[in-house]
């Protein structure tokens, strides 16, 4: 297994940005996406560097964390034409912390791991205020 340097964040907003702040803070690289762009401003003045792209984040990262809101989101970060599939490489690792059913995410996984992609589903728990103060 590769090491773990650039950590990829998908969804730059209320809980991306704190994550990406305290993810550099333990001496990661980040590199993330959000089609706000004033969560990229924010997480760049962190010192994230922001891609034009989930393919972009995926072929950066040796590991993509998704905090997107829900399903269609997920589908369209992992699954769409600039997706992260179009850019993971092999055994990269996704980390779903989006709001999803159980029983999406087994099927989540199945889907990626066909694909060579393995799968975390880390849910978050108690919210912005939470995820600034780490």
């Amino acid at each position: 297994m590769t090491s773990i340097r650039t950590v990829g964040i998908l969804g730059l907003g209320k809980m991306g940005c704190p994550m990406a702040k305290h993810i550099i803070a333990r001496g990661y690289r980040v590199v993330g996406y959000d089609p706000v762009a004033e969560a990229c401003r924010a997480a760049a003045a962190h010192g994230a560097r922001i891609a034009g792209s989930a393919r972009e984040v995926a072929q950066a990262s040796e590991l993509v964390i998704i905090v997107v809101g829900f399903d269609s989101e997920v589908d369209d970060v992992l699954f769409g034409k600039d997706g992260v599939l179009a850019g993971a490489g092999p055994g990269l690792v996704v980390a779903l912390g989006s709001t999803v059913a159980p029983r999406y995410a087994k099927r989540l996984a199945q889907r990626l791991a066909e694909r060579g992609v393995v799968l975390l589903d880390i849910p978050l728990t108690r919210g912005e205020a939470a995820a600034v103060s780490g």
